[in-house]
């Protein structure tokens, strides 16, 4: 989503109806919510999302999102044109967790079904994930743990998952609220990332955040992109039940990606 996007990827304890990769215990309340993301080269995502409550504590979220690559013209092997056609990745994703009463405890499942266009080549795909969390509202800390893309396509599992260990702490004595994430996929494929949420006043809020990514994107173009390379930075503006969210994320290439996001509480 676009507020994950301004902190860098950081904050997977953060509520949002239309991101699928946040981890699926975590709900924010009954919320609509809708984003477009512009990447580079003219790629575009789409994406809405809902929340809502349901018996016995808990809650469920279903999101639709939309990457379109563009259109492109096709050749064959000759170089003698086959007409143009698109490229584009479609995932619906559905939901459900629940709140403990008693104890401090939130668990979440998610399940997503994946769809890959490329001209007239398709590609399937389900995905599963799971995820729980434990918090101190006393000392304003959250922790949590969750497991993302759990494959089954053409009749294989994907035993290689990617595991995320996320952590947020609301600070006592500054409007800051911070995350911090470690994502695991194997041995070579290991990220953390960090990000902060500040409440500049009781309508608008400030984003940044980064991650080790800046290390792999950095291709040495110059200072400036080293130094903010895989990071972003937004902002939140709230006016009643109605959340306007801007964010934008520099790679480490110097290249820019942009994102907006409103949300409804319903």
């Amino acid at each position: 989503s676009t507020v994950h996007l301004s902190m860098g990827g950081a904050g997977y304890l953060k509520p949002s109806s239309s991101n699928f990769n946040v981890n699926p215990c975590i709900f924010g309340g009954k919320i609509f919510s809708a984003s477009i993301i512009k990447y580079p080269a003219s790629i575009v995502s789409q994406n809405i999302g809902i929340t809502l409550p349901i018996i016995n504590n808990g809650f469920s979220s279903f999101s639709i999102n939309h990457i379109s690559y563009g259109t492109f013209d096709g050749y064959t092997e000759d170089f003698e044109p086959t007409g143009s056609y698109s490229s584009s990745d479609t995932r619906i994703s559905a939901s459900y967790g629940r709140i403990f009463s008693k104890i401090p405890l939130r668990i979440g499942m998610r399940s997503n079904y994946y769809l890959s266009k490329y001209g007239n080549q398709r590609f399937r795909m389900l995905s599963f994930g799971a995820g729980f969390s434990i918090s101190s509202k006393k000392e304003g800390i959250s922790l949590g743990f969750s497991i993302h893309d759990m494959a089954l396509s053409e009749n294989k599992f994907d035993l290689n998952p990617q595991f995320v260990i996320s952590g947020s702490k609301k600070l006592k004595y500054l409007p800051l609220k911070l995350y911090i994430d470690l994502t695991l996929k194997d041995q070579s494929d290991q990220t953390f990332f960090f990000g902060g949420e500040f409440d500049i006043n009781s309508s608008f809020k400030f984003r940044l955040g980064s991650s080790t990514r800046k290390f792999n994107q950095n291709i040495e173009k110059d200072l400036f992109s080293s130094i903010v390379g895989a990071s972003g930075l937004g902002f939140g503006y709230n006016s009643q039940n109605i959340f306007l969210n801007y964010g934008v994320y520099m790679f480490g290439t110097g290249a820019l990606t942009q994102g907006i996001e409103i949300s409804i509480s319903l």
